[in-house]
């Protein structure tokens, strides 16, 4: 171009110029509650009905363009990612889940939005500026521009989100009616970390897209075979078949989680299950009618999708304090 405006900083990288939008805070988006924590495979209980935990919360915010939302933690050690954001108008809502099982201690949502996006400033000194246009502005100092302190490529979290070594599957040969889960589907040792020097456990904040998905169950057949009838110790009316089938299965959404010099990309158990069924055949004359039960629903197919790097971004959440 013959004409324009570019800044760049010490290491060359262009932070404004007169073609690029740059974000700017519009707001901390406004908590609204949280729905039921849950920390166990629910209508279990036995062995491995522990889970991570999870809690949704959601936030709100009034402005007309698209908002970009970092997430700043109250409580570091706990996971956090966006799994929805939708709009209603200008009204947008942000679905955001942490790991574990307290609604104490929820994070702050920070957006931010064009320049054009957010009223004009009562400050009358600064600096401007516009696209080609004259109009459209790239950049104003007085709205608090994103000051972006790292980021990077976030490598997708390991295909498997379960602890215990290899995804759950399927066995027969359990006895009949056989309920008792032998798979830890939590996922605290299941990430991948990547090392920055802006991630601290203070003032961080980050953006980073929820992507990944994963859903597994663990399903066990049982099957007994008993005699209808006995006649001098030989079975003389035939033989009663027994069934049943035993389903532990858990939904996972791609979470964040700060460390100290850390960014790491996991896994939090979105929702869980458990889903028991029972059959057997009549028996005859002498052995009695058949009859199931069942109880509990079952999930899609067992997948990991959407598993892939995507882009993450940090901040200082104290300069918009």
């Amino acid at each position: 171009m013959a004409y324009g405006f570019e800044a760049k900083n010490d290491s060359g990288n262009i932070i404004i110029n007169d073609t690029i939008e740059n974000l700017h805070f519009i707001g901390k988006a406004t908590r609204g509650g949280a729905d039921s924590a849950y920390g166990d495979i629910p209508n279990y209980s036995g062995s491995n009905d522990t889970l991570d935990g999870r809690v949704v919360h959601t936030y709100t915010i009034t402005c007309s363009g698209t908002p970009v939302a970092f997430i700043k933690p109250a409580d570091y050690a706990r996971w956090h990612s966006i799994i929805k954001q939708s709009v209603s108008g200008t009204t947008w809502t942000f679905e955001v889940m942490i790991s574990g099982t307290s609604t104490s201690n929820p994070p702050d949502v920070y957006c931010f939005v064009n320049a054009d996006d957010i009223p004009t400033p009562s400050e009358t000194h600064g600096m401007l500026v516009f696209k080609s246009d004259g109009t459209s502005k790239t950049f104003d100092s007085r709205r608090q521009p994103l000051a972006i302190t790292g980021g990077g490529t976030a490598s997708a979290p390991p295909s498997d989100p379960t602890n215990t070594s290899g995804t759950p599957g399927t066995t027969s040969g359990h006895p009949w009616n056989y309920a008792t889960n032998d798979h830890d589907f939590r996922s605290s040792n299941r990430y991948t970390e990547h090392s920055n020097s802006a991630a601290n456990t203070s003032t961080a904040m980050f953006s980073c897209p929820s992507l990944a998905q994963a859903c597994y169950k663990r399903q066990m057949h049982g099957f007994h075979q008993s005699c209808i009838c006995y006649i001098f110790g030989w079975c003389a009316c035939g033989y009663q078949d027994h069934w049943s089938t035993a389903s532990w299965w858990v939904m996972y959404r791609q979470a964040f989680r700060f460390r100290s010099g850390k960014f790491d990309s996991g896994w939090t158990g979105y929702a869980a299950g458990y889903a028991f069924s029972s059959a057997y055949e009549s028996g005859g004359w002498f052995g009695g009618g058949g009859g199931s039960y069942s109880s509990g629903t079952m999930p899609y197919t067992a997948k990991t999708i959407n598993l892939q790097s995507n882009a993450y971004i940090l901040a200082d959440s104290s300069r918009y304090d």
